[in-house]
């Protein structure tokens, strides 16, 4: 059964092309996903913290020490991230990195799934956590805090960094990331990173969370080159090893996770219109990355050129995708597909343009994309459009 994103909209009795032809399109392409570099005197600093806070907690009576005998390792892990109330997009992210289970360096490179998705640090050191990073626009995700951070599983906070400037790009880090730490009652640590300055929950370090609890929104705080979470797993802070909550083929434990995603999570997130090209989002900005102007648009007039953008997470060659603009009474303005010729990539865009007809009948106009059999749709609005309540502007 196909799903309809997009306000619920209901596509039965929209007239389509029974044949699109393959169309190239007028730009875009892959987006260079952010990654992060913690170096080991950093990890042993937040390490040695942690473990004092421990301490200090269970001497309190406010942390119950971990039984010498722990439970199973805290599965169960829900998503560490959601959409903040009014956000409408389809969905808001992708995964850069996995934790990189070889231990060699330098170029020794394996993820759960046998894959390469993941990066020796510069020190030598592996990457230890999973990067889900914010696309398409994540400065403006950011920036509006579009995205939350939750808790993945209950446990009670041991620790918590903010006040660093949330901007870090390449070359250009803060002095330290913004992060809040998480003990499960097994012991094991979650940890949360990047977060967004003073947007954490007010909580204090001993207090408790329940899944799904509201931490904080994502941001770019400390060794980012952009906005994303770095979600951290590993067992008690007395005897430290990394955990990988994702199983597959190189990596045996059981999956910690409640539902675990698949390896290739192919999707769009955003569909949109544009009244001029959309940006570049490798454009190197740093250190001031403010400059991500959209040039998103939901209202024309006949005549004009509009820009129709299709933003992908995990996009795979072979993988077509089906296009058409309906006019308000259904009827097809244009169709046409599109796909990328190359392996993988984590993030891309591809957008079309199309002058709109002088005489292009007014009213809402719809976008429409079917990818791995999930049809999308966008609205837009072509001249004034009146409603029963007024004005309209799209």
């Amino acid at each position: 059964m196909r799903t309809i994103h997009r306000c619920s909209l209901v596509l039965a009795g929209l007239s389509v092309a029974a044949v699109a032809a393959a169309t190239p399109p007028a730009g875009g392409g892959r987006f260079d996903p952010p990654r992060d570099d913690i170096t080991p005197e950093q990890r042993a600093r937040i390490d040695a913290g942690l473990q004092r806070n421990v301490e200090s907690l269970q001497q309190k009576g406010m942390l119950a020490p971990v039984a010498p005998f722990p439970p199973p390792l805290q599965g169960g892990l829900q998503w560490p991230l959601k959409k903040a109330a009014g956000f409408t997009d389809p969905d808001y992210h992708g995964i850069s990195n996995f934790v990189d289970l070889d231990p060699a360096y330098p170029n020794h490179l394996l993820d759960w799934n046998c894959g390469t998705r993941t990066y020796d640090l510069a020190d030598g050191s592996n990457h230890a956590g999973i990067d889900i990073f914010l696309w398409p626009f994540p400065w403006t995700l950011m920036d509006e805090q579009a995205i939350d951070i939750i808790a993945a599983a209950p446990g009670t906070i041991i620790g918590k960094t903010d006040g660093n400037d949330d901007r870090s790009c390449p070359n250009h880090y803060s002095a330290d990331w913004n992060a809040v730490y998480v003990q499960h009652a097994d012991g094991s640590v979650a940890w949360y990173g990047h977060m967004k300055k003073f947007s954490q929950t007010s909580k204090p370090i001993g207090a408790t969370v329940a899944t799904g609890e509201f931490l904080g929104t994502v941001g770019s705080a400390g060794f980012s080159t952009g906005p994303h979470l770095h979600f951290e797993n590993h067992s008690a802070v007395s005897n430290y090893t990394i955990l990988e909550p994702f199983h597959g083929a190189c990596n045996a434990p059981a999956s910690l996770w409640a539902q675990q995603r698949p390896y290739y999570d192919s999707a769009i997130n955003k569909l949109a219109t544009h009244d001029a090209d959309p940006p570049n989002p490798n454009d190197p900005n740093c250190p001031n990355p403010v400059d991500e102007i959209t040039h998103l648009q939901d209202h024309f007039i006949g005549g004009q050129t509009a820009y129709f953008a299709a933003y992908y997470r995990d996009q795979r060659s072979g993988q077509v995708t089906s296009y058409s603009i309906l006019r308000p009474d259904g009827s097809t303005f244009t169709s046409w597909t599109g796909s990328s010729s190359q392996p993988y990539y984590a993030a891309s865009y591809w957008y079309w343009s199309y002058t709109l007809p002088g005489n292009a009948p007014p009213g809402r106009w719809r976008f429409l994309a079917t990818y791995q059999s999930v049809a999308y749709a966008h609205d837009f609005y072509v001249g004034d459009v009146i409603f029963a309540n007024g004005y309209d502007p799209g």
